[in-house]
């Protein structure tokens, strides 16, 4: 779950700078920049990047030599913390917490993947219908010259609709272009040349990876807003391509189409995330045609340089994620020590490139920095650095007008392995009789060896 919070963090960031950018921009960039951003966006939310941060640790080390290893300790409490011991498994609250959050996570996967196969379902019964059709010779060579100018050489289908339905374009290993208007015609050039388009960007392929960040993230409102501006992105970006260097003649014939495209839509049961459609809603259009005749120069090596330099800027997010720790425990661990283990607050972490002379010093520094002066098993010491036995009950004078002051316990408990445990905890203790109120616990430390 913590890998998936971090790719929903990345994915994030990548989105609030397109949205930021359709903003500050909208009217003076190309559609063709934002759908670029749209899928960096995409990929940020479904690869996760735990691999790529210890590169670039590498290039830090690289860059910075005189900055050595460290010995650290690593904060147990926000963390999974899971012990396995003569067959048992031990967890804390926190694997606890995100088991819960993940069965919740799977829930809603679920119920996002039977829409997609309703769907999905849908477009097969529709595709069903051109299942023992074949392709015309005029056709075949109608659509091989459109083929060789956009450099497509993967086999691609073009029926004419029988009913007139709007134009689409369906199928990932084997494109199907549907077309709504008499093949051979002007009109159905134009539409041809807008599907042949999605086909040679392998949009249907990225809408399905878009449709997959969704259902992983959707918890994320941004994921959703992200769908919502690639789908309409998608549909610019390729209006721009297939008008580029066009006349206004063509580019006035186009957005005719456009509108009767619009008003010819028929299968509305054809959900579009499935599909690349020419046909659009009417908000939608109207989006497409104000970009259309907007017209902005494009720059690809500029806008490819852009995008590069954000996405590399917002993989810094690899630091986000949480190194995983392993330690072996040793045959004669105690159930107690397990279990005092999983309570610990800290663990100590010594990366393998340390050599043993640096752990020695560490483990000096630590006993004379970390370890309490220890006089008793069980001890006050109060804040002027006084130390006191804690006195059981039966040493304590019932009837004592206490008289109480601040301080701190420790408790001081050996383990079977020669290590011990030091419970630090609040306490007051009565200046008189030595009775000791014991407060809430401070911190816990585990030494491998009692060094008191």
């Amino acid at each position: 779950m913590e890998y998936l919070l971090v790719m929903s963090l990345s994915g994030s960031a990548m989105t609030g700078i397109y949205l930021l950018l359709r903003v500050l921009l909208k009217k003076r960039v190309c559609a063709r920049l934002y759908d670029l951003l749209a899928r960096v966006a995409i990929l940020y939310y479904l690869v996760p990047l735990p691999y790529l941060k210890k590169y670039y640790v590498v290039a830090l080390r690289v860059l910075c030599p005189e900055r050595a290893l460290e010995i650290s300790r690593v904060p147990l409490t926000w963390r999974n913390h899971i012990v396995h011991a003569e067959g048992l498994m031990h967890v804390n609250i926190f694997a606890i917490l995100q088991t819960t959050a993940a069965v919740v996570w799977i829930s809603g996967i679920c119920i996002l993947m039977a829409k997609q196969v309703a769907e999905y379902l849908l477009l097969v019964r529709f595709a069903a219908k051109y299942a023992d059709r074949a392709m015309t010779p005029e056709q075949r060579a109608f659509l091989s010259g459109l083929k060789e100018q956009y450099g497509i050489r993967r086999r691609v289908f073009l029926y004419e609709a029988p009913d007139k339905e709007y134009t689409m374009t369906f199928g990932f290993f084997c494109p199907v272009i549907i077309c709504g208007r008499e093949i051979a015609s002007r009109e159905a050039e134009l539409l041809v040349r807008h599907e042949l388009v999605h086909i040679r960007r392998m949009d249907a392929f990225w809408k399905m990876l878009m449709q997959l960040a969704a259902m992983l993230h959707w918890w994320n409102p941004l994921v959703w807003k992200l769908r919502s501006g690639f789908e309409r992105d998608c549909e610019c970006s390729c209006d721009e391509t297939v008008m580029q260097d066009k006349t206004e003649e063509v580019v006035d014939e186009y957005l005719r189409l456009m509108i009767e495209e619009a008003q010819e839509k028929k299968d509305e049961n054809v959900s579009l995330r499935w599909k690349a459609g020419f046909g659009d809603e009417a908000q939608k259009i109207k989006e497409r045609m104000e970009n259309l005749m907007n017209k902005k120069k494009w720059n690809r090596a500029a806008a490819v340089t852009l995008v590069a330099a954000l996405a590399f800027a917002n993989s810094m997010t690899v630091f986000a994620y949480r190194d995983s720790f392993e330690r072996e425990l040793l045959e004669d661990t105690s159930q107690e020590e397990i279990k005092e283990a999983e309570k610990s607050d800290t663990f100590l972490f010594v990366p393998e490139e340390i050599d043993e002379e640096v752990i020695q010093e560490f483990k000096e520094s630590e006993t004379k920095v970390d370890a309490p002066e220890i006089l008793y098993e069980r001890q006050f010491v109060d804040e002027e650095g006084n130390v006191y036995p804690i006195l059981e009950d039966d040493g304590i004078e019932p009837h004592c007008d206490h008289d109480f002051v601040n301080g701190t316990g420790y408790d001081h408990i050996k383990t079977s392995g020669g290590g011990c445990i030091i419970k630090e905890f609040h306490a007051q203790r009565c200046s008189k009789c030595g009775y000791v109120l014991q407060g809430e616990e401070i911190s816990r430390t585990i030494f491998a060896k009692c060094p008191h």
